[in-house]
């Protein structure tokens, strides 16, 4: 009876043994699982996201370089434009302040006197322009728009000088003619301008310039 209950409680323990081993086998197993998909989810998220940051690196990096080139360009552009229109716009300024200012109309010679100082700022500005025709960082768009300038100033000063003619052929004594964009300035040798000699130049500056004549100012020498 005795060895029957030892057998019993033998079985039992080797049986509990079993269970617990089992359970201990399974919980570990879990337990290794869950630590393995925790370290691959873990080394799939560290992946992602270096991932993530070259990507971003190399996003911002291209954005920046071209960021720079872009706003070169047309810092570039912008000055070189800038650059030919002020040129062209201050040269203007200063021959219709010469035309205009009282005490040069009041001169005998100021016709003569004009024409040279007209004739000298517009060198000047053309020699400016070369400058930028022949500066090797100058584009070849600037370049063009630079050599057409210096274009349309010859034509500009060849275009004033026909028409300065045909005003004096209209029986003026002298005439000088200054032309602008979208402008033009004529100043006669005349004692008297009257109505009917206003409205003949305006018709000869109006037709070779197309200019509107509420843009083209006449007068006479004082």
């Amino acid at each position: 009876m005795i060895l029957k209950k030892k057998t019993v409680l033998i079985i039992s323990l080797i049986c509990l043994l079993v269970v617990v081993g089992y359970l201990n086998h399974q919980l570990t197993k879990k337990s290794l699982l869950q630590s393995s998909n925790e370290y691959q989810q873990h080394e799939e998220d560290q992946l992602m996201r270096i991932n993530s940051i070259a990507d971003d690196s190399v996003v911002e990096t291209a954005s920046e370089n071209l960021s720079d080139e872009v706003v070169d360009d047309i810092a570039i552009v912008d000055s070189r434009d800038s650059i030919i229109d002020g040129l062209k716009s201050d040269t203007d300024d200063d021959i219709e302040e010469t035309i205009t200012k009282e005490k040069n109309m009041r001169s005998s010679n100021y016709f003569i006197e004009y024409r040279l100082s007209r004739d000298k700022l517009r060198a000047s500005l053309i020699d400016r322009l070369n400058e930028i025709v022949n500066n090797d960082k100058t584009s070849e768009e600037m370049r063009t728009n630079a050599q057409n300038e210096i274009m349309s100033i010859g034509q500009t000063a060849e275009l004033e000088l026909y028409i300065e003619g045909l005003v004096k052929a209209k029986g003026f004594e002298d005439a000088l003619v200054f032309l602008k964009d979208d402008s033009a300035r004529v100043v006669v040798s005349s004692s008297e301008l009257s109505e009917q000699d206003v409205m003949k130049i305006l018709e000869i500056v109006k037709t070779e310039t197309g200019i509107d004549p509420s843009n083209i100012k006449i007068m006479k020498k004082l």
